[in-house]
């Protein structure tokens, strides 16, 4: 992919990310609420809160990006499960974007992660 299209798939999954964080604390939008649905349990939602905000950060100022995709390449995985089997028009809502665009930064950001599969 040319980097004017990496800088801005990098910057929407860092700023989405931060959003739905944020709203998992703040509970500022129901657009961005998801995981009631996704998970079933609330206990979960600061975990992923927080993990999200982690996430975007790190993403969005380019520092332990690696380590970021894998932790939401997991979570992307379990989107597409989740949105395909029980409710597939809904694969364009912010949380079926922010597994889109992690799976577009894992693919360029493949030269990173060969030394793992050595």
């Amino acid at each position: 992919m040319g980097s004017n299209y990496t800088l801005i798939i990098r910057f929407l999954l860092g700023a989405i990310l931060i959003l739905l964080g944020a709203n998992q604390f703040a509970h500022f939008s129901n657009l961005f609420y998801f995981s009631g649905e996704l998970f079933g349990l609330n206990s979960i939602d600061l975990f992923y809160g927080g993990l999200f905000l982690i996430s975007g950060t790190a993403i969005l100022f380019k520092k332990a990006m690696p380590l970021a995709l894998i932790i939401l390449a997991f979570f992307a995985i379990q989107v597409f499960s989740y949105l395909l089997k029980n409710n597939p028009k809904d694969i364009i809502s912010p949380i079926g974007l922010v597994g889109v665009l992690t799976l577009l930064n894992l693919i360029d950001n493949k030269s990173k992660f060969k030394n793992l599969f050595n």
